[in-house]
């Protein structure tokens, strides 16, 4: 009976362990996507591309290549952020996977048009996302 009860412990606190890692490493991943969506709705530009590798890798999904750098990141972005003052994303739902993180989204761009309906698939390495796919 003692053993059985050792048993059962010790494999309850194996999967609260690994729960807790799961948990840490979902943080690592989430933290660089949810810092680039909280610049995109207050139209912050530097807290946007802060998110990004210098080397980010951007495609309309599954693989059509759209460019590549943070500098064209800017010009794209910052280009929407100063024109278009309504510009809002609302994440629906999140899912993460090893170390991509799969975002719904509705993505408002004035005030009384109809939002966009996207899916974003995010590969983050290093703290940095490396790459986006975007699903519209």
């Amino acid at each position: 009976m003692r053993n059985s009860i050792i048993l059962i412990s010790l494999l309850l606190l194996s999967v609260m362990g690994y729960s807790q890692q799961s948990l840490d490493e979902h943080y690592d991943v989430i933290t660089p996507v949810q810092t680039q969506l909280d610049g995109y709705n207050t139209g912050d530009i530097e807290l946007f591309l802060s998110a990004y590798s210098d080397s980010v890798k951007v495609y309309n999904y599954p693989d059509e290549f759209s460019y590549q750098g943070k500098d064209k990141m800017r010009v794209s972005y910052g280009g929407m952020f100063k024109n278009l003052p309504d510009l809002h994303c609302r994440l629906v739902g999140r899912m993460v996977l090893g170390n991509k993180v799969i975002d719904q989204e509705y993505v408002i761009f004035q005030k009384d048009g109809k939002p966009l309906h996207a899916i974003a698939i995010y590969t983050v390495k290093d703290g940095l996302i490396q790459e986006v796919r975007f699903m519209r």
